[in-house]
């Protein structure tokens, strides 16, 4: 049982990067969980967002395993409570023979071929956000969901 953060792209950021650690490393407590990170494609001049999504959408399918549950982090999914994503969590993480993959885009998200693969699109604000914030929402999630399983009071 672990969860794997998959970012498509680096973190130039520190204070994202030291504030998405933070959280990780208290999930850790709880669940083994990593962060993994594929290469974002370079957009040059002129950017093709479809050759770029295909690109990626490669590179992420080459690191998922065959018994990895998918969850894409995606604005079109169904909005969840705290709670309910809390519940959502421990069952993915009862079912996964492997571990429950977070997926997370690049700038242009994340291509629609993906989606066969994914047991849920998990929204995280209907607002657009930076894919570094994005990551960061999903790890601050993510450890509240398994704060509530184990019965941890929440930490900031």
């Amino acid at each position: 049982m672990s969860i794997r953060f998959l970012f498509v792209g680096r973190s130039g950021d520190a204070e994202f990067k030291q504030a998405i650690d933070r959280y990780v490393e208290r999930a850790n407590r709880f669940v083994r969980t990593e962060r993994c990170f594929v290469k974002e494609e370079t957009s040059g001049s002129k950017p093709d967002a479809r050759k770029i999504l295909a690109s990626e959408a490669k590179r992420i399918e080459a690191v998922l395993e065959p018994r990895d549950l998918v969850v894409l982090c995606d604005a079109s999914g169904k909005e969840r409570s705290s709670e309910t994503f809390a519940r959502e969590l421990r069952g993915w993480l009862d079912e996964s023979p492997s571990a429950v993959v977070f997926v997370v885009g690049g700038a242009f998200g994340l291509d629609p071929v993906l989606r066969p693969r994914a047991r849920a699109i998990l929204p995280l604000s209907r607002l657009t956000l930076p894919h570094q914030m994005a990551r960061l929402v999903l790890a601050e999630q993510v450890y509240r969901a398994i704060a509530v399983q184990h019965g941890v009071a929440y930490s900031k």
